[in-house]
């Protein structure tokens, strides 16, 4: 498999995991170990976004 399809592949599991992790810790928001999830989903959008912005940097270095 092309190295760019498995950047996107990996980055679209991270923001699935991210937006189910912001699911479970808005329903739990009001118990205090519920902000392990949160801190958790951030860590995991911001890695999905990473992770897209260097999967399009790829694929515009390669064209070039």
């Amino acid at each position: 498999m092309d190295d760019i399809i498995k950047l996107e592949v990996h980055s679209s599991i991270l923001l699935i995991t991210g937006m189910i992790l912001v699911l479970i810790w808005s329903y739990y928001k009001l118990e205090w170990w519920s902000s392990v999830f949160g801190y958790l989903a951030l860590f995991f959008l911001i890695e999905a976004i990473w992770h897209y912005c260097v999967a399009d940097y790829k694929r515009i270095k390669k064209e070039n």
